[in-house]
């Protein structure tokens, strides 16, 4: 009886863990049934469709007065969400009313727009590379007026005036601390666009050139005070930084502005000699002094002590 017991006891335990065993199966089973259908149930994302078209675009670099051709010129995809302003979606489109002249350089794959052409067969005239409103002038330099030659299409500069000034008031009264010189320097025009240099307007060019001449683009007021700079004084160039910004502090500087000249200093220093051998030696001062002997009184001179001699 004892040895059924035991035997009893132990296959009520084999199937006691069978049944756990069974139980924990079906229950994972069903949890991953039900995350399997939830997934299911979500919709795979829809890849957005992305539309194309044609673009005109450069297969060869393209620069300043070029003229457009067919060989240099090519068709290819582009997103049209993403279409540049300007730009042609074919080559018949782009030379079907005439050839166009190249204003803005354009490089090998790079769109070719509108604002870098220029009209149905135009020229490449330095107008059309103008801002509306604004005027070109040409100001003549050499190797130190143009910065050394490293001045270039597309830089900023600004026109420094060199002259003499002496007939302005303030100029005069300033420049008597500086031996009498009233030259004077100053800025007529700021952050000016240089076109050309020379003869040439292309803004791809990065190796210095020594021109004798440099176009830069100003407003009306500018140009006209360049204009009347060129018949007063000396014009030259200052590059400015690509990172600058506004117009800056323009006043006027004389050589009183950094204290002055080696003549004045001269004239200074002769003077101060000259004035120290014509000054008379200072006579020697005396002092009177009594003495008393019984009845007697007697005065005598005696050195002072502030006397010349007694220092």
């Amino acid at each position: 009886m004892r040895g059924k017991a035991i035997s009893m006891i132990g296959i009520a335990a084999v199937f006691g863990a069978i049944s756990i065993f069974a139980a924990d199966f079906w229950v994972k089973s069903q949890a991953r049934a039900d995350s399997e259908a939830k997934t299911a149930s979500i919709p795979a994302p829809v890849a957005p469709k992305i539309e194309f078209k044609t673009i005109v675009v450069a297969n060869a670099p393209l620069r300043y007065g070029m003229e457009l051709d067919r060989t240099k010129l090519s068709e290819i995809p582009w997103p049209q969400d993403s279409l540049p302003q300007g730009a042609f979606p074919t080559i018949d489109g782009l030379l079907g009313d005439g050839n166009r002249v190249v204003l803005t350089p354009i490089e090998v794959n790079e769109p070719v727009l509108l604002t870098k052409l220029s009209g149905p067969n135009g020229r490449a005239t330095l107008s059309n590379m103008l801002t509306a409103g604004m005027r070109a002038v040409t100001i003549r330099t050499d190797e130190i007026a143009g910065v050394g030659g490293f001045v270039t299409p597309g830089d900023r500069v600004d026109v420094v005036l060199t002259r003499d000034a002496g007939e302005i008031q303030e100029v005069a009264k300033n420049a008597q601390g500086a031996a009498g010189s009233t030259i004077t320097s100053e800025i007529v025009v700021s952050d000016a666009k240089v076109l050309s240099v020379g003869q040439g307007a292309d803004e791809r060019q990065t190796t210095p050139q020594i021109a004798n001449s440099v176009t830069i683009e100003v407003t009306t007021e500018g140009a006209k005070k360049v204009a009347l700079a060129r018949t007063v004084g000396t014009l030259s160039l200052s590059l400015r930084s690509s990172s600058d910004g506004g117009d800056g502090k323009n006043g006027v500087t004389t050589i009183s502005s950094f204290g002055g000249s080696v003549a004045s200093n001269v004239q200074a220093a002769a003077s101060s000699l000259f004035n120290a051998v014509a000054k008379e030696p200072e006579k020697p001062k005396f002092k009177t002094v009594i003495v008393t002997r019984g009845t007697k009184a007697e005065e005598y001179q005696v050195p002072s002590p502030d006397s010349p001699d007694q220092k």
